[in-house]
């Protein structure tokens, strides 16, 4: 069967949080205070860079209680809670933060990244778009004192490279890609920037591009399991399984429990016949992501291409309650439905991938090759030209599985 969503596992895009140095704040009552203030903030900041945030956090505290109308306190403490795992602290502090200064970039951008885990995209773009806005006239530098470190010191390639993540889901991927050259001019050492561009590259054809991109990467910050990950699909893609298999590897030691690197080596497994392999890639895959309905598919085409149909069956099915719309899952359950015996139930199974799909050319295919088994030859020729119709691509494939279906069922079809 073939696995049309292989490329879709890129994990084309991570969104980052931003530091900055301590910046100019509204008017301080004192200078006395002001003074004060500020030195907690250095002392909060030096604790946090060594991870000690609840010391850090209580400099904040002091820094805030000093001058309750300086941003960076509440900016330093809003990140330092982040880094604790208490999100909803750390956005009302960003929120606080940006009230008193509604020019904070990097305010923005990080609340943007709670916003963006969060689920609320609008929000999160409208923070990308005004630290954008924000920071390019800004004259504040990086410097020593930001802690809140990414794979950018700019606040700009940050904020573009985020803005790129969300355009890229939106399905903007013209937009998307302008955002990651953008982010790249601003900050040629971030790393992730070039990681989010390849995937986009390589889906419009610039292979080349995309292995630049991927080289750049890993030259950036070899530590990178994205970086690893997406130079292992474009070997992938380009026929060096071997060589993808090898990236895939660095890139789960460098993070086991990467869901999307499982999913790709165990695609690139099955896809080389080494099933037993691929099936420990998605037992792990499920086991920390189980309500990813990708896994449970892939396993069961990893299953059916063993023969095992019943088990294939089951997981198909586990993969449909997750994705109920999910056409191709629906498909490929129909081609082991018919390998186990049950044709009827198999093309139910097809009806309902092109009911969802109308343009799934490989439910056409596998529902003209049903018919063809129940002696239907006008239906399967109208599922056949509309197959190819749609993906003319599929040629080869499709006459490898209607030449077999011929010889097995004795079927008179013309070419």
């Amino acid at each position: 069967m073939k696995r049309t969503s292989i490329l879709a596992s890129f994990i084309f895009f991570q969104s980052v949080l931003c530091g900055l140095p301590l910046a100019t704040a509204a008017a301080q009552p004192l200078a006395s205070q002001s003074a004060a203030a500020s030195s907690h903030i250095e002392r909060g900041v030096y604790l946090a860079q060594r991870g000690k945030f609840e010391q850090a956090i209580a400099e904040f505290d002091s820094a805030i209680e000093l001058n309750p109308r300086q941003a960076d306190a509440w900016f330093y403490r809003g990140s330092a809670y982040n880094f604790k795992g208490d999100a909803d602290r750390a956005l009302s502090d960003f929120n606080r933060a940006i009230e008193l200064n509604s020019r904070f970039a990097v305010g923005y951008v990080n609340r943007g990244k709670i916003r963006y885990d969060r689920g609320d995209i609008d929000g999160a773009l409208a923070d990308y778009d005004k630290a954008i806005k924000y920071d390019a006239d800004s004259s504040v530098a990086p410097s020593s004192h930001s802690y809140i470190v990414s794979a950018s010191n700019r606040i700009q390639g940050t904020a573009y490279n985020n803005r790129g993540v969300i355009r890229r889901e939106k399905g903007d991927m013209k937009r998307a890609l302008g955002d990651f050259n953008r982010a790249i001019e601003a900050d040629p050492r971030l790393a992730l920037a070039y990681s989010n561009r390849s995937p986009i590259r390589l889906l419009g054809g610039d292979a080349r591009g995309a292995m630049e991109d991927a080289e750049r990467a890993l030259t950036l910050d070899p530590q990178s399991s994205q970086a690893w990950n997406n130079r292992g699909l474009i070997r992938l893609r380009a026929g060096d399984t071997e060589s993808a298999l090898g990236d895939f590897d660095r890139a789960i030691e460098l993070d086991p429990r990467n869901v999307e690197v499982r999913l790709n080596r165990g695609n690139a497994r099955s896809d080389k016949g080494r099933y037993e392999e691929a099936l420990a890639d998605y037992d792990q895959a499920i086991l920390l992501a189980p309500r990813d309905s990708r896994a449970w598919s892939y396993r069961g085409s990893s299953r059916y291409s063993k023969g095992d149909y019943a088990a294939a069956i089951s997981d198909y099915t586990r993969a449909i309650e997750l994705d109920p719309r999910n056409a191709t899952a629906y498909s490929n359950r129909g081609n082991a439905r018919r390998a186990n015996g049950d044709l009827a139930g198999a093309m139910n199974d097809y009806n309902l991938a092109l009911s969802l799909d109308p343009r799934c050319a490989v439910a056409f295919l596998n529902r003209g090759i049903g018919y063809l088994q129940q002696g239907c030859e006008e239906e399967a020729r109208r599922d056949f030209d509309q197959c190819l119709k749609i993906d003319p691509a599929l040629r080869p494939e499709f006459d490898v599985a209607v030449g077999e279906a011929r010889r097995r069922f004795n079927g008179v079809l013309k070419k």
